[in-house]
């Protein structure tokens, strides 16, 4: 490729010379003729982004439970309840008129008496409603009542938390000129020129 290079240039710089010389009747010590080079192509593979990085947030809501939970429908209370008094019916002897001596007349054999009389004690059988157990009150305690509720809860607590996505990349191959399109001089062999 050097060569090329350099018997181009040498042919640039005698070109005009040897026109005038050949034009002038001379002998050719060598000719050339103008040639273009292709251009020169290469491959290269390069990272490309895709997709940047990113990041998102994530929503997690509460998260609720039920629990039983036992709560007071009454409270305990004392109530009092009073007892009538008892009353019995009891008989009993009483005596009426104690024993006692006296005197009174008897009519006995047709005559008209005194006589000197002892008089039994006199008893009567009565009746009598008698105390046997006095009113009273009595404390009556009724415990107090209870019930089980459903409530609703906070078992966890709504959170958020960020994502982080990593930016995407990806390798391209992409066609790269690696040496333009070039116009050299290259040597020819032609009647009347020497190569």
């Amino acid at each position: 490729m050097r060569h090329s290079y350099w018997s181009a240039l040498a042919a640039l710089i005698v070109a005009p010379l040897v026109s005038t010389s050949v034009l002038a009747g001379g002998t050719a010590l060598s000719c050339y003729e103008q040639a273009t080079v292709p251009p020169v192509y290469g491959t290269v593979n390069e990272r490309v982004l895709v997709e940047p990085a990113s990041s998102y947030v994530v929503q997690k809501p509460a998260v609720y439970g039920y629990q039983a939970r036992r709560v007071l429908v009454q409270p305990e209370r004392v109530s009092y309840r009073t007892s009538p008094a008892v009353y019995q019916t009891r008989q009993s002897r009483v005596l009426v008129q104690p024993a006692s001596i006296g005197w009174e007349y008897r009519v006995i054999n047709g005559r008209n008496i005194l006589c000197k009389v002892q008089n039994p004690a006199v008893y009567r059988t009565v009746s009598q409603k008698v105390l046997v157990q006095p009113a009273s009150r009595v404390a009556v305690r009724q415990p107090a009542i209870y019930s089980s509720v459903k409530e609703k809860v906070l078992v966890q607590p709504a959170t958020s938390y960020r994502v982080q996505k990593p930016a995407v990349y990806q390798t391209v191959s992409r066609r790269v000129l690696v040496q333009p399109a070039q116009t050299v001089w290259k040597p020819v062999r032609v009647r009347g020129c020497r190569y």
